[in-house]
């Protein structure tokens, strides 16, 4: 769910062929006319959920070139390793891109003088990077960052050219503490302070008129003289007419790898209408509009009154008018917001004789006006906005203002003193902690709502108690600049609306709940699932929006709160309307809108369903994030009735894209590999879990399993394993049918640190105990009082979790994994002194992620794994011997992975490996042997161990001279059937659904008659090719099947075929919302000995047909057929990866993972 990364855009073409979570894109035409005569670019910010089974929109775009590291350089790199020893690895521009020591610290300096001490040992080692001590000297100081609660400083510098600051990589981040040089990680480019840049010749406008070309957008001539641009804090802001959203572009230097440095023009290209959410930044050259890099950036009684309009530089808004009926009204609040937080609105209040008798101008946005008397008399009174300095005006000049009237006198908005009880000041909010209790049944209501206030008073139920805390300059939903409430959702951390008609602004009425007594609490009717996904809740104050949206504005303050005192703060980029002058850039709260695309998002484009994405742009810029309805889609996602704003997993997952994206990588750039947006993900979904588990809240399922009641699974939500139950492994990479793809490797990333998780929280557990739920919430949640417990004072996952916050800041934007794991070990050494570097890396190796690790860069998915630590002291040697020759796997795949060893002869693997101690699940391949799995408990102490295999020759095996001999028209490649990989598969597409076609293939036994116990087939998928299109769908693998044997004229069209085995029906079993790899991937049948010639598979149901999960009408919307069988086509098409033969029988394999599946019976 990627805002999420700001890796890929991912999409399905059709329907049909999408695995949804990931957002589903309409063909060009559905959007078009937003913009008259254009054509619009189809395309969506990554989502939390999952990835698509096809790609559309581009992936992103790095010209920069490459350098190797000179001479020199290596010669700098030898003679730091054998004064201090040191793990170092070169970027892309032949430079390092991370150093670690392995012992004492790279350099020394003053305790209290980080940047010094960092300049210096750069001065220093400039021979190093290959540049001058005089280059060093010159670099920029982007900031001093200290790490939370006393963790050391990171120290982030970076190159300047021709007086222009670097946009993308050129930054180097020193990890300082106590005058201690624990880590240095850099993106910078042998390109000396000196180095000229021409003049720019483009115009901003010029810049983003072909940035947004390259993209797709054929914009016409009435179009582009339309565009109106203004210059604001270092950007021109443009308006493009037919967008919504402003556009920015700003002058940099961008530095290549060859040394030269090119001037550019920084652009945002961002677009949204209907559904369709939209984001790149792209590097323009500035001279000759060559596109040199390109980033996807797409994760009391009252009464109340909204209006929406536009002004313009000179002229206010119309006067929108509201009647009073009586003499009882005593207050009239105004709140204004300008859709640009830039832009200075003015406010007005006019009497019914036209007489303005109130006006209001706080120079910020929204503004907030109050009018208070002992009786306002009745009448027909009007408000309007205007522009505070029409010669400051940047477009859009639209805002939207709410009026409301009460008969009371309006007070304070809550502050260090706490007001009465049940007085305005101290607010509350219904809500949901994690998520409503899992029952989609249509005639209950969940129940298990929560009132949490600000300050503690009778009547709040929150189980973790009042929310004020230390550092926060007032509540939720008040603004610092006013001092006073806004009575709605919005305040300095966030701004939540509903958003009907469009999803990356506002849309359809920007409803939002409003009290002047300051008390949110609405009540929950779950209208969307008890109607069944009916549009026609879709009215004003429909679909419990109110109450949705007031539970998606708290959700996020919740996770700016639990954030801040892990170190997002306003110093390293945090989103907050004002920084208090605490350091970072102002004006970019979190901006959430509630139910997008939903009037428009349903059927036919879906565009508004299933889905969630944050967008996270530079420093200063708002983040937004995405929350859409959940609906059951055929064959695509097979979700409840559910609203995604209503599921703590979902939002914090999407809410720490933006974490991680301004934290990594300094203040605009993010994460810009293929690996750091699958840690990206696994990020969100990490901090999304550790959130619920330190609060103890309950999800009704798994707490480790992110986004359960959204997708209604309990158990693995979206993904294929939940957190706490991950057997993935660094040499994993790529396993999931979708082929390397930033969602599933994610996963692995999260197996590996969920082993990090529990190593500390072992080591810990005696003296802070992990199941001490009081320590627990000490340790996550801060009082009004004092902040948050220390972490060396918290349990083990207290300790990781701020570590994974600390390395974020020791990183740059193309991170890879072996990166973030020598910033997690930097940052231990930084705040913990090193306490933990044996136990840190013990558990990375245990992953795969040890001592001898590598990659090529952060795009490198086939990375070295390692299974050994460092010193060497508990490694032992593992020889595998085997009766025939193949691979060996750690983990539970095959499939585009990594082998660790293999008994081939005389090759450069090698049938040994060394790993530490620990029990690892494995996997051999061999091309004539077929699969085995087989556990190994590599004990500690010891030098040696030998793992002997007896392998059984797979007599299906093409290899071993086996061979089809027919297969039913319509098959695709049913001679891979027999290949012995899983990375390769038999399909069919029939005119008929597969459970009446029955599909099969025939295949010719090597070595004549035999009889055979066991077979073993594989409903692995793999990524769609050319020849077939539907290779990675889902809901096309198979779920039944029967084995046939014939023993003489096999090859004849007269041979006698005998049904000797069908499967059980879930074979390979299904669950909502889709089909995963765990389910799908070898698995072993006994069969009563058969003697066979030749085997027949013969398909009975795949997943879309033979799951009743994904049966039948499962919504009451007219337009929605949700049946898999008879609304998409996937139940024409089912692919088998594999189908191997043997003669003997083999025992149970059992997952180590605690992985409980009744048909895990592997051989």
């Amino acid at each position: 769910m990627t805002r999420t990364p700001r890796r890929r855009l991912v999409a399905a073409a059709a329907v049909s062929s999408v695995a949804v979570m990931a957002t589903l894109l309409p063909s060009p035409s559905t959007s078009a006319a937003a913009v008259p005569d254009e054509q619009r670019p189809v395309g969506v910010g990554a989502s939390v959920l999952g990835a698509a089974e096809g790609v559309i929109g581009l992936r992103d775009l790095d010209l920069r070139g490459s350098a190797r590291p000179t001479a020199v350089q290596k010669r700098a790199a030898r003679a730091l390793d054998k004064r201090l020893g040191v793990d170092l690895r070169w970027n892309s521009f032949g430079t390092p891109s991370s150093i670690l020591p392995s012992t004492g610290p790279l350099g020394r300096g003053p305790k209290d003088a980080p940047v010094a001490t960092a300049r210096r040992w750069l001065a220093a080692n400039a021979a190093l990077f290959g540049l001058s001590a005089a280059d060093m000297k010159s670099l920029e100081l982007v900031s001093d960052q200290p790490l939370a609660m006393g963790g050391g400083n990171a120290v982030l510098f970076r190159q300047r050219f021709g007086g222009l600051s670097t946009s993308r990589g050129s930054m180097v981040t020193v990890g300082v503490a106590k005058g201690r040089i624990e880590y240095v990680s850099s993106s910078l480019a042998r390109a000396g302070s000196g180095t000229s840049v021409a003049d720019a010749r483009l115009t901003p406008r010029q810049a983003w008129k072909r940035a947004a070309a390259t993209i797709g957008y054929d914009l016409s001539e009435s179009t582009l003289s339309g565009i109106v641009d203004q210059a604001v804090d270092g950007w021109s802001v443009i308006k493009v007419p037919g967008f919504l959203q402003r556009q920015q572009v700003r002058l940099r230097a961008l530095a290549l790898a060859n040394g030269t440095v090119r001037p550019v023009l920084e652009t945002n290209v961002i677009d949204s209408q209907g559904g369709n959410a939209l984001a790149y930044t792209l590097m323009v050259d500035a001279v000759t509009g060559k596109i040199w890099t390109r980033q996807n950036q797409v994760e009391a009684q009252n009464d109340a009154f909204t209006y929406t309009g536009t002004y313009t530089a000179t002229t206010c808004g119309p006067k929108h008018s509201f009647t009073l009926t009586d003499n009882a009204t005593r207050s009239i609040v105004i709140l204004g917001t300008a859709v640009n937080p830039v832009n200075d609105i003015t406010l007005n209040l006019y009497n019914p004789a036209g007489q303005v008798i109130a006006s209001q101008d706080l120079l910020t946005s929204p503004e907030a006006l109050t009018y208070s008397a002992a009786s306002i008399p009745a009448g027909d009174y009007a408000a309007q906005v205007c522009p505070f300095d029409g010669t400051a005006l940047v477009p859009p000049a639209n805002y939207s203002m709410t009026v409301t009237t009460t008969n009371q006198e309006i007070g304070g908005a809550g502050g260090s003193s706490q007001p009465e009880d049940g007085q305005a000041g101290n607010p509350r909010w219904r809500y949901f902690p994690a998520n409503p209790t899992p029952d989609f049944r249509t005639t209950t209501t969940p129940r298990n709502t929560s009132i949490v206030c600000w300050f503690k008073t009778s009547g709040c139920t929150l189980p973790t108690g009042a929310v004020r805390n230390v550092a926060a300059p007032g509540p939720w939903d008040s603004l610092t600049t006013t001092g006073m409430s806004t009575f709605t959702t919005t305040g300095n951390n966030a701004t939540t609306h509903e958003a009907w008609a469009s999803p990356l602004t506002p849309g359809g009425l920007a409803q939002a709940p409003i009290s002047l007594a300051q008390q949110y609490t609405t009540q929950f009717t779950d209208a969307w699932n008890n109607s069944g996904c009916s549009p026609t809740e879709l009215v004003p104050t429909g679909n419990d929006i109110d109450f949705v949206t007031g539970n998606l504005f708290v959700s996020h303050n919740r996770m700016h709160d639990w954030s801040y005192y892990l170190g997002f703060t306003e110093e390293s980029y945090n989103m907050q309307l004002d920084n208090l002058g605490r350091g970072g850039v102002d004006a970019d709260p979190e901006v959430g809108n509630v139910q997008a695309g939903a009037l428009t998002g349903g059927q036919p484009s879906l565009l508004g369903r299933d889905n969630a994405n944050q967008i996270t742009l530079q420093d200063g810029v708002p983040g937004i994030t995405n929350q859409y309805l959940f609906q059951p889609i055929a064959g695509a996602f097979y979700a409840p009735c559910s609203d995604g704003s209503l599921d703590m997993g979902i939002v914090g997952h999407e809410y720490t894209h933006a974490i991680s994206n301004r934290m990594v990588g300094g203040p605009d750039e993010g994460l810009t590999t293929e690996h750091g947006g699958a840690m990206g993900e696994s990020w969100s979904d990490l901090a999304a879990a550790e959130y619920q588990f330190s609060h103890g809240y309950d999800t009704g399922g798994n707490v480790f399993a992110v986004g359960s009641y959204a997708t209604g699974n309990k158990s693995v939500a979206i993904r294929d394993y939940a957190i706490n139950k991950n057997p993935l492994n660094f040499s994993n990479y790529g396993f999931d049918t979708t082929g390397p793809e930033v969602h599933a490797d994610g996963e692995i990333w999260n197996g590996i640190n969920y082993e990090v998780r529990q190593a500390l929280v072992k080591a810990y557990n005696k003296k802070f105990p992990y199941k001490n739920e009081t320590l627990q919430l000490k340790c996550a949640q801060a009082g009004a009082v004092k902040g948050v417990v220390r972490p060396q004072k918290c349990p083990g996952n207290r300790r990781w979790i701020q570590l994974v916050f600390d390395a974020f800041l020791l990183q740059q934007g193309a991170t890879s994994m072996v990166d973030a794991r020598d910033a997690m070990l930097a940052a231990d050494r930084m705040r913990f002194g090193g306490d933990n570097q044996d136990l840190l890396w013990a558990a990375f190796a245990r992953r795969g992620l040890g001592s001898t690790a590598s990659v090529k860069d952060g795009e490198d998915v086939s990375p070295k794994p390692s299974f050994r630590t460092p010193t060497g002291k508990d490694n032992t040697k593992v020889v595998f011997k085997t009766s025939g020759q193949g691979n060996l796997y750690v983990g539970d795949y095959e499939a585009r992975v990594t082998p660790v060893a293999d008994t081939y002869k005389k090759t450069k693997r090698g049938a040994a490996v060394l790993m530490t101690p620990g029990r690892y699940d494995m996997l051999f391949v061999g091309n004539t042997h077929g699969f085995m799995r087989f556990t190994v408990k590599v004990p500690a102490g010891k030098r040696r161990t030998v793992v002997r295999l007896n392998t059984t020759k797979n007599l299906a095996a093409a290899r071993s001279g086996a061979k089809v001999i027919s297969a039913t028209a319509g098959s695709i490649n049913p001679e891979q059937l027999i290949d012995g990989t899983e990375d390769a598969s038999w399909g069919s597409v029939n005119d008929s659904n597969v459970d009446a076609a029955n599909p099969s293939v025939a295949v010719d036994l090597a070595g004549g008659k035999h009889t055979i116990r066991t077979v073993a087939v594989s409903a692995m998928l793999r990524p769609a090719t050319s020849a077939d299109g539907a290779a990675g769908s889902r809901f096309t693998a198979l779920r039944r099947f029967a084995i046939e044997a014939c023993t003489t004229g096999c090859g004849s069209s007269n041979a006698r075929w005998k049904r000797v085995f069908t499967s059980k029906p879930n074979a390979f079993p299904g669950a909502r919302p889709r089909p995963v790899a765990p389910n799908l991937n070898m698995r072993a049948f006994r069969i009563k000995p058969t003697k066979a010639a030749a085997l027949r598979l013969v398909v009975l149901e795949n997943q879309c047909t033979g799951f009743a999960g994904y049966a039948g009408e499962q919504d009451s919307d007219p337009l929605n057929d949700t049946d898999c069988k008879t609304a998409s086509d996937r139940g024409t098409i089912v692919h088998v990866a594999e189908m191997q033969a043997f003669t003997r029988n083999f025992g149970s394999w059992k997952s180590s993972y605690g992985i409980n599946n009744a048909q895990r019976s592997f051989r």
